[in-house]
């Protein structure tokens, strides 16, 4: 495509919901993280002919043509870009499906520490479930957390879904390893709920042929749609994107698998729900937060009942907000913002073992009822308790909108 013709393109692009930019009448919440400086705000979006040409020569130049369509939210070219040979050699630091025990140090990672479960006071109601239900806690589990670097003071986390090939690193997030317990919820299921913990698990019986994304979008989707309305009895519930996780298999080409995430964090901040909200209903959206919004993640194991590596959930109740680190993500079209996590002996970290084919976990990330948990900070870990021959996880997500 001619150089002149992508420039006029560019410059016509709306760079969706900017914080620092005026969104309609929409009246902007306070930010921890305003005036700390944002990297990649040199790169992205393009504001002169030397940008241009630095995405021109990226890995994947179309990121200057593609425009984003509220109606077709599961169109993420992004999901390929993070996935080249390129971009894996740049990506946050994570453990590979399977680690070692004791995985070496990278430039993005520090060595395991310790971390002992002395209470302060800020999770006693949650240890005492987990005392009078008599929780089996795993043996120590390697988690990745975010340190407290003083970089962090005048620059802000981020992660860059934008193509490799540029002089913008992919993150500037640093993490150290931690050995956690963590406690299994088999048969207290019920004590866990969306209310008060931010996560709960539930049956959710839709059976699948197979699963690939044409298959997810068609017929998973739809039906995960109308199993929340009739599970939560609200209004509706809209699905805006999806993750197969594992490791690629050889259906590579039918869908889209990103590796599980061994890192503490958050999905999203009350800012990014209510900005996500204005990207794919941006006529309806002031509307809509006059009621009851939440935000939700569905995950589900394929892989069954037996996970090497399933998910965890820190209970909202063990957090200290002061734990939590705004994070950017930037897209393509937009600025996504996240929670990274900081440790903290009195978070307490729950899963549930075995899960079958039926079970669905539900978790928090957002809601604007302020008399419950808002989200729920969240991580994979591998199980030392599982089989050495166990298979290899797989599993899929997807994030809603949850009206009323």
């Amino acid at each position: 495509m001619d150089n002149h013709l992508l420039m006029n393109q560019q410059s016509d692009t709306i760079w969706y919901l900017d914080p620092e930019a005026s969104v309609g009448d929409t009246k902007r919440e306070p930010s921890e993280t305003r005036g700390l400086h944002q990297p990649w705000r040199s790169y992205w979006p393009p504001k002169c002919e030397k940008t241009m040409q630095t995405w021109l020569h990226s890995e994947f130049p179309e990121v200057l043509s593609w425009r984003f369509d509220y109606r077709q939210p599961f169109d993420r070219p992004w999901r390929n870009w993070t996935r080249s040979a390129r971009a894996l050699e740049e990506r946050a630091v994570g453990l590979p499906c399977r680690p070692t025990r004791r995985p070496a140090a990278s430039k993005n990672s520090r060595l395991p520490q310790i971390v002992s479960a002395q209470n302060s006071g800020a999770s006693s109601d949650v240890d005492d479930l987990i005392k009078d239900a008599k929780l089996h806690a795993t043996d120590p589990s390697i988690f990745h957390f975010l340190i407290p670097l003083n970089l962090y003071n005048t620059e802000k986390p981020y992660l860059s879904r934008l193509p490799s090939g540029t002089k913008l690193p992919r993150t500037n997030i640093v993490t150290q390893s931690h050995f956690l317990k963590v406690f299994d919820v088999s048969g207290h299921e019920s004590d866990f709920t969306l209310e008060r913990s931010g996560f709960h698990y539930a049956k959710s019986p839709i059976h699948m042929d197979q699963w690939n994304d044409f298959s997810v979008c068609s017929e998973y989707i739809p039906k995960v749609e109308e199993w929340l309305v009739k599970h939560l009895k609200c209004a509706g519930a809209f699905i805006y994107a999806y993750n197969f996780r594992g490791k690629d298999s050889a259906d590579s080409k039918n869908k889209t698998t990103k590796t599980p995430f061994l890192r503490a964090h958050c999905d999203a901040t009350a800012a990014s729900c209510f900005k996500r909200l204005q990207l794919y209903f941006p006529h309806q959206a002031q509307n809509l937060m006059k009621e009851r919004v939440r935000f939700l993640n569905i995950w589900r194991p394929i892989s069954t009942p037996v996970q090497d590596c399933p998910l965890a959930m820190c209970d909202f109740r063990s957090i200290d907000t002061k734990d939590l680190i705004p994070a950017d993500i930037i897209f393509p079209h937009y600025q996504d913002e996240a929670y990274e996590v900081l440790s903290n002996p009195d978070q307490r970290w729950f899963y549930k073992k075995g899960m079958e084919w039926d079970d669905v976990l539900l978790f928090k990330l957002g809601d604007n009822s302020p008399d419950e948990a808002p989200l729920c900070p969240h991580s994979a870990f591998m199980d030392p308790s599982a089989p050495k021959d166990a298979p290899s996880r797989v599993s899929i997500e997807v994030r809603s909108i949850v009206f009323g």
